[in-house]
């Protein structure tokens, strides 16, 4: 149980001290695409994304962990942000996506659980706006209903930088 402690301890802090970054800046040497991938940040505990972009396309990839549930979501199911603002914007899931399994062995405790692994198409304008305003909740669909998530002024910050890394 100790052992356990001590590694979420560091997780959290590690998550906590690691800014937000460019982790892949390169060109495709089969395709000459440019590809640029940011590190995964939390929109709140166990509801992390990242941002991927191909030449001028970009990507919100997100990852919900679902504990011992599996959820499913369909092509097209409605990622909502709700804005500082109070604008809503509306993403598409761009594929069909199940929840996998997921686990980690740490000497004596195992860590089990799901992940749902979706991603997005952020239009430009789109992204302009997420560059200048804080996510203040996320909802998802899944096929068994909506999820929502309130996010953290502190996580909205940091999803704001986040934002401000491409382009």
């Amino acid at each position: 149980m100790r052992k356990l402690f001590l590694f979420l301890m560091y997780l959290i802090v590690c998550n906590s001290i690691h800014a937000q970054k460019i982790v892949k800046d390169e060109t495709d040497e089969f395709t000459g695409n440019r590809i640029t991938e940011t590190n995964y940040i939390s929109f709140s505990d166990g509801f992390t994304c990242a941002l991927h972009k191909v030449n001028n396309t970009i990507l919100l990839k997100t990852t919900y962990n679902c504990g011992d549930k599996v959820y499913s979501m369909e092509k097209g199911a409605d990622l909502m942000l709700k804005l500082e603002n109070d604008s809503i914007i509306t993403l598409n899931n761009e594929e069909d996506a199940v929840a996998e399994y997921w686990s980690l062995n740490l000497g004596k405790t195992f860590i089990e659980h799901f992940n749902l692994k979706t991603r997005y198409i952020i239009p430009d304008e789109v992204y302009t706006l997420l560059k200048t305003h804080k996510i203040r909740t996320v909802r998802f669909y899944t096929t068994d209903g909506y999820i929502t998530e309130n996010v953290s002024e502190k996580r909205a910050k940091k999803i704001l930088k986040l934002f401000s890394l491409l382009k």
